[in-house]
């Protein structure tokens, strides 16, 4: 029997120590997955190899992810096309830099709240309660004090006088509010503008595209217009490869349009706010209406761009905020006057010995003045206001930067309209130009009196002509948009 329990009390023993083997090997696996233990495995691990998270911790939620579909959109012509008020639409509505901005404002629309505070009093409660044995000493004994206390109290205090603090923090709080408002304002002059210029590109490479496609029949007339000549023995076989050359480049140049398209839809997905395989079509510029001008001497759009840009408005609440920002940090040096006060009840039971259990409760009040000043910090109060007055100044140069930036966006975006308007006319007179040359050579080709090079010239420029006027009323149309962008003139439509 001793035997058996012997045995028995062996298997237990073993049976512990793996028990406690296992705990101990689990506790250090634990500890070695703790950064506070080991930091070093939550970073990369060599310096010549990328950081590779655990599982998907770090992918985006498909429910975050762009979407791949749009809204039905308005017919404006042949197919399902957006017309530009529908895709701007979407894009103040879609585009994730818009509700960034927008939750921004929020935020700061919170801290300013916040930043109220301290004009209403504090007011709290408290409960402290709970069960006390306490011994004394008497002569031959001992005596055992048993007590069952609790004491609610509600404690109320109110700044009087702070010298400026509470103003201060409420001005810079409600200058960074505004701040952030017109920065969200600009984010939406941003997207529209960004939908304007993509919705623009779209329509050039749609029409370059198209013009891609003429030049390309062109080509081939050519090329027919030849073979027939060498055919009949009036023309050379080098003629002939000079042809075909030109096909070859008309075909390479009708890729890269439709390469073109691409990157433009792509653009239009990024301001969106949508994935870049998003079916999506716009009308070619054709069908768009050309400014005739911008109704604006330079100078005066140069006077609205300051008075109405965003951006420069943000900046100038900034400004102010860096201001308030110095008033409160020169508060620091005075006092706080306040009052404070609690009241409460001090309720409890006790029973010494040899006495009878006491019950009894009593209320119990203070009302008080305060007078709160900190004579020396170490010249922290100083150095903050060194550091507050250094925001400011830094704040106004960033100002007066900006308004310089904006003037000569404006002065920039102006002439570049200017250019843009020239180079239309320009582009409709040389497209007139050489579409009459090229048809007078090829009527003088196929009579052999001019040249295959005379021909190929002529196609050559007709096919520049037509890319220079499509590229021409994208710019112009562009260089409108820019316009109203730089002097911050963009509105928003309204929400239906």
């Amino acid at each position: 029997m001793k035997m058996d329990f012997d045995t028995r009390r062996a298997g237990w023993k073993l049976v512990v120590a793996a028990v406690g083997l296992a705990v101990c090997a689990s506790g250090c696996t634990y500890f070695a997955e703790q950064p506070e233990v080991y930091p070093d495995k939550f970073s990369p691990q060599d310096s010549d190899r990328a950081w590779i998270p655990k599982s998907n911790e770090y992918a985006i939620p498909t429910q975050a992810r762009p979407a791949s579909t749009l809204p039905e959109p308005r017919a404006v012509g042949a197919g399902n096309q957006y017309d530009l008020p529908a895709l701007i639409d979407i894009a103040l509505s879609n585009n994730p830099d818009t509700r960034f901005t927008w939750n921004q404002a929020r935020a700061a629309a919170a801290a300013y709240g916040a930043s109220r505070a301290p004009y209403y009093p504090v007011v709290g409660t408290q409960v402290p309660g709970g069960y006390e044995r306490e011994l004394f000493q008497l002569p031959n004994q001992n005596g055992v004090l048993r007590q069952w206390q609790v004491t609610p109290i509600v404690e109320f205090t109110y700044t009087l006088l702070d010298f400026g603090r509470r103003d201060a923090g409420a001005a810079a709080a409600r200058a960074q509010l505004a701040a952030a408002n017109f920065s969200f304002n600009r984010k939406l002059q941003d997207v529209v503008f960004a939908t304007q210029r993509a919705f623009y590109s779209i329509g050039a490479a749609k029409a370059a595209v198209q013009a891609a496609e003429e030049n390309v029949e062109l080509a081939k007339t050519d090329d027919d217009a030849v073979s027939r000549r060498v055919d009949l023995g009036l023309a050379t076989e080098p003629e002939l490869l000079l042809s075909r050359e030109t096909v070859a480049q008309s075909q390479y140049d009708l890729a890269s349009a439709h390469l073109a398209v691409r990157e433009a839809q792509a653009s239009m997905a990024v301001a969106l706010g949508v994935a870049a395989n998003t079916p999506l079509d716009v009308p070619s510029l054709d069908s768009l209406p050309v400014p005739a001008g911008l109704g604006s001497e330079v100078d005066q759009l140069i006077d609205a761009a300051v008075r109405n840009r965003p951006d420069l408005a943000a900046q100038v609440a900034a400004l102010d905020a860096r201001r308030a920002a110095v008033t409160q940090a020169k508060a620091q040096f005075y006092p706080t006057v306040g009052i404070s006060g609690n009241y409460g009840l001090q309720a409890w039971n006790y029973k010494y010995d040899g006495f009878t259990s006491i019950t009894d409760s009593q209320p119990q009040y203070t009302a008080l003045l305060t007078f709160n000043w900190d004579l020396f910090t170490g010249f922290k109060r100083l150095n903050d206001v060194r550091q507050a007055e250094a925001d400011r100044d830094a704040a106004s140069d960033q100002l007066k930067s900006l308004e310089v930036d904006t003037i000569s966006s404006v002065w920039r975006a102006y002439y570049e309209f200017e250019t843009a308007l020239s180079r239309y006319t320009y582009a409709k007179a040389l497209l007139a130009a050489s579409q009459e040359s090229y048809d007078a050579n090829l009527d003088t080709y196929r009579q052999g009196l001019s040249t295959i090079v005379e021909l190929l010239t002529a196609d050559r420029d007709l096919a520049n002509a037509r890319y220079t006027i499509v590229q021409s009323r994208a710019d112009l149309l562009t260089s409108s948009a820019a316009v109203a962008y730089a002097v911050g003139a963009i509105e928003t439509p309204p929400r239906p």
